[in-house]
């Protein structure tokens, strides 16, 4: 049997294939481990990798105070003032019974008018005699 071609320059082939599969996966899994910090959140994955530095300050704390810049965001140190215009317990009261005398009166307005006798629907007319060449 006679072997065509040289078995060798497979093998270079196929380790500068494994050697490049790595290279795609190890690439951006180290970009992907910066991505992974806090900086990135505040920086960005560009500016994680180059070494920006952060807007936010590196306090330990998770809770960052409000700068005034960003002024989209609520506030949450200020609480308004307590509501003053609530009902009593008498007007909710009186706001439930009203709803149900509406629902007593719907149901006697259902019953009146499910007790209308309809009139009995047509008969079906019968098929037409429909056959070619007869009009």
């Amino acid at each position: 049997m006679m072997a065509t071609g040289n078995q060798g320059d497979g093998l270079g082939i196929a380790a500068a294939g494994r050697v490049f599969g790595a290279l795609i996966v190890g690439i951006p899994m180290v970009f992907g481990l910066s991505a992974c910090s806090n900086r990135a959140l505040d920086t960005g994955l560009l500016g994680a990798v180059t070494g920006e530095p952060s807007p936010v300050s590196d306090n330990s704390s998770p809770i960052r105070s409000m700068t005034g810049e960003r002024t989209d965001y609520p506030n949450l140190g200020t609480v308004p003032p307590r509501p003053t215009d609530l009902s009593t317990e008498a007007q909710r009261q009186q706001a439930m019974d009203r709803l149900a005398e509406d629902r007593a009166a719907s149901r006697r307005t259902r019953a009146q008018t499910e007790a209308i006798q309809m009139p009995e629907p047509l008969p079906v007319p019968p098929k037409p005699d429909l056959r070619p060449g007869r009009s």
